[in-house]
């Protein structure tokens, strides 16, 4: 598994670069705090929103802490054959911590 620290995802919105960064936490989770830019698809309803996802796309996952998202980094490899698939490490919490502490994980 490829992990991307909070910094380094900083970097690559701070810098305009062209990636999905998906937010597989709840949907009330999502709309009450997610990093910019960031799309929701729960982990539950993943498999019915495969078609959004570019696999020639640099994709970063990212749930609370960062557990959760192993399953679905698996799962994406094994059913979209992503090349550069990448975890928060720490999720949104580890983000908040580091880069946001105003959001309300």
């Amino acid at each position: 598994m490829k992990f991307i620290s909070p910094k380094e995802l900083k970097a690559l919105i701070d810098n305009k670069t062209d990636f999905m960064l998906i937010d597989t936490r709840e949907p009330e989770k999502y709309k009450a705090c997610h990093i910019s830019g960031a799309v929701s698809m729960p982990q539950l309803q993943l498999p019915t929103m495969l078609n959004e996802i570019d696999p020639k796309k640099k994709i970063i996952i990212y749930c609370i802490y960062g557990i959760k998202s192993e399953q679905v980094y698996i799962y994406l490899k094994d059913k979209l054959k992503i090349k550069d698939l990448s975890i928060l490490e720490g999720g949104i919490y580890q983000y908040a911590m580091e880069i946001d502490p105003g959001m309300a994980v």
